[in-house]
């Protein structure tokens, strides 16, 4: 997996927001592991189709993310 500093500030940003989290603003480098933890979770659709994430389940999928790779 290639992960470059954007997408490690993207994350830092994705944990301490308060509001739904648009699925289109995953990382593409963290796209696999994304679907993997959240296969089965609710997801909330707008007007538009878009998908959106709970905040306290991207907050639980970033440390389940960082405990995996930290090594």
């Amino acid at each position: 997996m290639l992960i470059n500093r954007s997408d490690i500030s993207v994350l830092q940003h994705l944990s301490t927001v308060k509001e739904l989290v648009p699925i289109v603003d995953i990382p593409e480098s963290f796209k696999t592991d994304f679907n993997r933890f959240f296969f089965g979770k609710t997801l909330v659709k707008d007007e538009n189709n878009n998908l959106f994430a709970y905040p306290s389940d991207i907050k639980r999928w970033i440390q389940v993310l960082f405990l995996t790779y930290k090594d």
